[in-house]
């Protein structure tokens, strides 16, 4: 922790993302400069949920719209148990293969054709009434409804995926309790230390970059987060430094500081 700035700097960036401005105690930037590389850049953003402060490194990109790539998993998910095509987290939807994965299994391993057929099933018109509800980034389906949040033009910032995390942590998306807390059940744990992160992550291609994601909850002993990393790097940089990984590590490293500042 290197720099305090003001409530009103903050409410600035909420209000350049077109975000309701729930509320926000103090923002404290964090000294992530060592996790710096020519290879890529990122930023973060912890939302600590009892003191009510944002925690960030980078504030150039919390407010860029990119693609959600398979963070997109997670409202999807909630749409599909609301309107009763998942029950649960054992929920297949026979894609034909000898062994259909369940939603848990295709959530945390990111399996596609399990979520293109999931948007078949919500369909256009559901799909569409559902983003806007959620107020999901800018709320595009299009071009392809199977498609349009990995190769479409679906966008969300790193502020906007902490303001619909926090829509999902105090349940204001109108949605059943089960709903809830059924995707809750479905979210991988990584623990490093005492520190718990229940994430989703995404990997998406945009104007010449490799676009990486991890956003989700934490809980340190009785604290509870949100958190959302996003990362961009060249695509001539691929190959040249674990891209899955270091998204995830990034944020740890921002937890790691954040606990013991």
């Amino acid at each position: 922790m290197r720099y305090i700035v003001s409530l009103v700097v903050l409410l600035l960036f909420l209000g350049s993302c077109g975000l309701p401005k729930f509320q926000v105690e103090k923002a404290v930037s964090l000294d992530l400069k060592k996790e710096e590389s020519r290879l890529y850049s990122f930023s973060v953003v912890i939302y600590d949920l009892k003191t009510k402060q944002y925690f960030y490194y980078n504030d150039s990109l919390v407010h860029v719209p990119f693609t959600p790539a398979s963070t997109f998993k997670i409202p999807n998910t909630l749409i599909g148990l609301d309107r009763n095509i998942l029950k649960d987290s054992t929920t297949k939807l026979n894609l034909g293969a000898l062994d259909d994965p369940t939603l848990k299994l295709a959530f945390q391993n990111s399996i596609v054709p399990y979520y293109q057929e999931l948007a078949k099933q919500i369909g256009e018109k559901h799909m569409q009434s559902y983003l806007k509800r959620f107020q999901y980034g800018n709320a595009l389906i299009t071009p392809e409804l199977t498609s349009f949040w990995l190769k479409g033009d679906l966008r969300i910032s790193v502020l906007e995926q902490i303001e619909f995390l926090n829509k999902i942590e105090k349940r204001q998306l109108g949605l059943r309790s089960e709903t809830y807390q059924t995707l809750k059940d479905i979210f991988q744990e990584r623990r490093d230390g005492n520190v718990k992160l229940y994430g989703k992550t995404g990997w998406g291609v945009q104007d010449g970059q490799d676009i990486g994601w991890f956003v989700g909850f934490a809980e340190h002993y009785s604290d509870r987060y949100l958190f959302a990393t996003v990362m961009t790097s060249p695509e001539e940089a691929y190959g040249k430094f674990d891209f899955g990984t270091k998204r995830i590590t990034l944020t740890h490293t921002a937890f790691k500081q954040l606990i013991n500042r």
